[in-house]
């Protein structure tokens, strides 16, 4: 369950408003609402709407995810980085050398495009193809 703290930090910072943990307060009704119990509002300005702040709340998990996946991307590339070297895929400079390099090239630009342009849900993620090694 999303809590309304959760929902206001998410409305502040996808608004920009730089705040302090003592600008606002949330708590417990006696019928155990979760609801504003306290806001700054020279600091603040309006007091958000539910609709605001589920909306906030909305857009800020999708930049949350966004940011995961261009991070596992960015892990992604960097542990095959060692694929797009020039020389691992020809016999005269590497024995055994990488015989399938444009599979992992695919694979990267694939994986590539979700680091530039990150998806705000979950990403689907291409198989890393097995590494071929040929000897000659």
């Amino acid at each position: 369950m999303i809590t309304v703290s959760q929902k206001i930090i998410a409305y502040l910072e996808v608004n920009n408003i730089y705040y302090n943990s003592n600008d606002f307060v949330t708590g417990l009704t006696e019928a155990n609402q979760d609801i504003i119990l306290y806001w700054n509002f020279e600091a603040l300005g309006t007091e958000p709407t539910e609709a605001q702040m589920n909306e906030a709340y909305l857009i800020w998990e999708g930049q949350q995810i966004a940011e995961q996946n261009k991070t596992t991307a960015s892990q992604l590339l960097t542990a095959t980085d060692w694929t797009a070297t020039v020389d691992i895929n020809d016999p005269q400079y590497s024995n055994p050398y990488l015989g399938n390099q444009p599979e992992f090239l695919a694979y990267r630009s694939s994986v590539r495009q979700i680091a530039v342009n990150p998806p705000v849900t979950v990403a689907t993620w291409p198989t890393k193809p097995d590494e071929v090694w040929v000897t000659t």
